[in-house]
């Protein structure tokens, strides 16, 4: 018999899941969030953020509608800190929001992915049981599985095998995708040089929302200065916000890091001086990369 494809299932240990419900909920969320939400009607989930009136980088979350609720799949450190700002906004609309991260287990699913698995970015299937959906950023992160407590959802998926979480950040940093709130900076960092546009986290046609005017100005005024590149490094030397030279030059600063992969924000100049144009590599052995998804400006203008 032919051995179907191996599937990882890594828990996705530090994300909760956030419910909304109430009539308004897709309509307020569209009027705060990075991305178009008019997309979950055609049963896909959206990858989206929730930025500062200055389009400076806050959250970044799954949204899933199911069973006639909405779901944010998010960063658990960051959780009260999104419940917050959301109550905020809230106002007199008609959103009830709740954790409801007891009620189930939350995993990633990458490596070979079954036939049977959503194909198209952020395409979903679900039952009574959870969801399963195809990663919105980038189709080879694999798949993402939200399943009751309880449920034979991750059971019933084949010739699977349970990996740990760090197997899974593994293959996150090494494709060079960042996670928000740990290697995204709150407050401090812009969508764009987060690669968001790339990993389909943000909407230039959908209209207002929060931070809306400062992150169009970045793409169609402003040069972005730096980008989150990919970079490995097989010492345990470095830590996030230790620096990366070439030629006694800051070239890059350490956003991630789990040996042997990590992420830093790549200043751009340098990269064009520097790089054959897909990596370079410096005098201490860190080789930093242009992930194959990002799509750089034209420096020469």
């Amino acid at each position: 018999m032919k051995q179907m494809p191996l599937t990882n299932i890594a828990p996705l240990i530090n994300r909760s899941l956030l419910r909304l419900v109430g009539a308004d909920t897709v309509d307020f969320l569209q009027n705060l969030v990075s991305n178009d939400l008019k997309t979950l009607a055609n049963q896909k989930v959206v990858y989206s953020a929730l930025l500062t009136p200055q389009g400076k980088f806050l959250h970044d979350f799954f949204v899933i509608e199911w069973d006639d609720d909405i779901y944010l799949d998010c960063l658990t450190s960051r959780l009260p800190d999104l419940t917050k700002r959301l109550t905020m906004y809230k106002l007199r609309a008609d959103v009830t929001l709740a954790d409801v991260s007891e009620e189930f287990d939350l995993y990633a699913a990458f490596g070979s992915a079954p036939s049977e698995y959503p194909n198209e970015l952020g395409g979903m299937s679900k039952n009574s049981d959870g969801v399963i959906y195809a990663d919105p950023r980038l189709k080879s992160l694999g798949h993402r599985i939200v399943s009751r407590k309880g449920s034979s959802l991750k059971a019933l998926i084949p010739n699977s095998a349970d990996v740990a979480f760090s197997a899974y950040t593994a293959h996150r940093l090494s494709l060079g995708v960042p996670e928000g709130g740990t290697d995204i900076v709150p407050e401090k960092n812009f969508l764009l040089e987060a690669n968001f546009e790339e990993l389909n986290g943000v909407s230039f046609s959908k209209g207002c929302y929060v931070g809306q005017e400062l992150t169009a100005r970045t793409k169609y005024r402003a040069k972005i200065k730096k980008r989150l590149f990919s970079f490995h490094h097989d010492g345990d030397d470095l830590e996030v916000g230790d620096s990366i030279s070439l030629d006694d030059v800051e070239i890059a600063v350490v956003a991630a890091f789990q040996a042997p992969y990590g992420l830093a924000f790549t200043r751009l100049k340098n990269w064009e001086n520097s790089s054959n144009g897909s990596s370079l590599t410096t005098s201490s052995n860190i080789t930093i990369t242009k992930p194959d998804y990002v799509i750089l400006p034209d420096l020469t203008d």
